[in-house]
């Protein structure tokens, strides 16, 4: 089978919302971003040996969005689709559009459940008295809520009851499950990551939705290969709620410390699991003692809802 290949270019903060916006067209695609090595090289972890030459190499190229078409007689107007989308495609001869602004007009806000309504932070959404409204500006961030793994586990914080509770955010990116689950009710969360502008980035867009200072801290680092920094997540433990949408290599290493800070009634969500790997994760935790007790797939990626199973059994 020929394909044709289609390169959209735009900015770390697009990336998710020009995936989301093709999504119809080609479900899965392939992101090129530089600061991913970058953010490797800066960030010591037992789970690599060492990153090769040639992953630095044009450390200046834009970061790119690309999918594959299947070559046929629905090809044209897939590619027609794709096109009215990105404005500019790599390869072809078309007026240049300013990524690193225009992917915004992709992003607009939306409605979670029955409570949370999610706006960028440039647009207007009016009255909207009987929703919670979550702004967000992603920066460079991942985390925007339009992605199929974020939007599962906001559905999941929209109908939680988190009155008073503590929450841990691990791998926060934007922090816009730390934002909403502030929003609805949580007393105070501690969020991570080990990207220090996603830190950045999380306490601006909690400080923008009024959130004070003192309900919320937010520390750059890897827990699993710094002591000091899991002594410092496992100090404000217990936890009723944790959140972890990351991948399943890490959600499968995170197992043990997410399962020891949890509080013996509270919830973890476990999402960026692509659906070959979920019964992998899902052991992991079960080793842990704990259990799903809510399943959500969509677009090929699955989050789970978990609790301890002994708590469950007495119940």
């Amino acid at each position: 089978m020929d394909y044709i290949k289609m390169t959209i270019e735009t900015t770390t903060a697009g990336a998710e919302v020009v995936a989301e916006a093709i999504s119809h067209v080609c479900p899965f695609c392939q992101i090129d971003d530089p600061h991913d090595t970058e953010e490797l090289a800066n960030t010591p972890s037992p789970r690599w040996d060492y990153l090769g030459e040639e992953l630095f190499e044009h450390m200046d190229r834009p970061v790119t969005v690309s999918v594959y078409l299947e070559q046929g007689e629905e090809s044209e107007l897939a590619v027609a689709e794709v096109a009215a989308v990105a404005g500019t495609l790599a390869g072809r001869d078309e007026e240049s559009e300013d990524w690193e602004h225009n992917w915004k007009r992709f992003y607009k806000p939306f409605c979670v459940g029955e409570r949370l309504l999610v706006r960028p932070s440039w647009e207007d959404v009016g009255d909207t008295e009987e929703r919670v409204i979550l702004t967000i500006d992603p920066a460079s961030s991942f985390g925007t809520g339009s992605h199929a793994t974020t939007r599962m586990c906001l559905e999941e914080l929209d109908v939680a009851d988190l009155t008073g509770a503590r929450v841990l955010d691990a791998g926060c990116g934007s922090g816009i499950l730390t934002a909403a689950a502030l929003l609805l009710g949580a007393s105070h969360a501690t969020a991570c990551d080990i990207e220090e502008n996603a830190v950045r980035t999380t306490a601006e867009n909690l400080l923008l939705n009024g959130i004070a200072p003192e309900r919320f801290s937010a520390h750059a680092g890897d827990f699993l290969s710094d002591p000091q920094l899991a002594q410092t997540l496992a100090a404000g433990a217990p936890y009723r709620l944790i959140t972890a949408n990351i991948v399943a290599d890490v959600l499968i290493g995170m197992a043990p410390a997410l399962a020891a800070w949890l509080e013996e009634d509270g919830m973890l969500l476990l999402s960026g699991i692509i659906l070959s790997r979920e019964q992998e994760v899902a052991l992991a935790y079960a080793a842990q003692g704990l259990t799903p007790v809510t399943s959500r797939e969509r677009d090929g990626w699955r989050m789970f809802a978990m609790k301890k199973a002994e708590l469950l059994r007495n119940s």
